[in-house]
């Protein structure tokens, strides 16, 4: 069990424990952001900014030749709140997610399949963002289960990847939200294991403190709260 977010509640104030609960009854993992082989940290940086700011608990990475690198400007500490899986190839990734029920749903211009308004929710999505440029490689179109595509009324082909991925997750998390029929908010049985990642990315000196309440030397209460 975990128990990471009792020992460090006392050094949580009472309003950062507030929107913990505010924020994990609103999480989900009906939705999942992938970025593949981005080389722009920043574009991927946004990507996580959306994922969170649209309430998308896990994200994938993939870096098959280009290594992510945290742009903090940009992802505004947004990385420390999500489940963030990282993986060096696009096949065994995808066939992964799939294991556990996604549907894969790779997003391309050159496509005409489906759109964000009309993507069939009855499982799991897991949203592939491709490469600046060459987009979607052909290792990801081999696993897709869906092809989606933004509409477009201009002479552009195609968004910037970070307002495409903001686009697409907001269109797709609101329809998740809307629907009655999805059960889509994270079971309660997730919620100890993220709300002590919160904790300890958040309290100062976390896993000193861990230390030193596990082992008595510090009692797990009556301090001030640092964060």
């Amino acid at each position: 069990m975990d128990d990471r977010y009792a020992l460090l509640s006392p050094y949580l104030t009472e309003a950062r424990k507030r929107r913990f609960a505010e924020v994990l009854g609103q999480r989900t993992n009906w939705v999942t952001a992938v970025t593949e082989d981005l080389f722009d940290p920043h574009n991927i940086s946004a990507v996580l900014r959306s994922c969170d700011g649209f309430g998308i608990q896990g994200a994938h990475i993939i870096e098959v030749n280009n290594p992510y690198r945290v742009s903090p400007g940009v992802a505004k500490g947004a990385a420390k709140w999500l489940d963030i899986e990282r993986h060096t190839d696009t096949t065994h990734a995808l066939r992964d997610l799939k294991s556990r029920g996604f549907a894969i749903c790779c997003t391309t211009p050159h496509t005409d399949d489906t759109t964000p308004e009309e993507l069939p929710l009855d499982r799991p999505v897991a949203l592939v963002f491709g490469s600046e440029g060459p987009g979607i490689t052909d290792a990801a179109r081999a696993e897709a289960d869906h092809f989606v595509r933004i509409p477009m009324y201009g002479f552009t082909e195609s968004f910037n990847i970070s307002v495409a991925a903001a686009l697409t997750l907001q269109t797709v998390t609101r329809r998740v939200r809307a629907s009655g029929n999805i059960d889509w908010r994270l079971p309660e049985s997730e919620h100890p294991r993220i709300l002590g990642d919160w904790a300890f990315r958040t309290v100062k000196d976390a896993q000193g403190l861990l230390d030193r309440v596990r082992s008595g030397e510090v009692p797990p209460s009556h301090h001030a709260p640092s964060a």
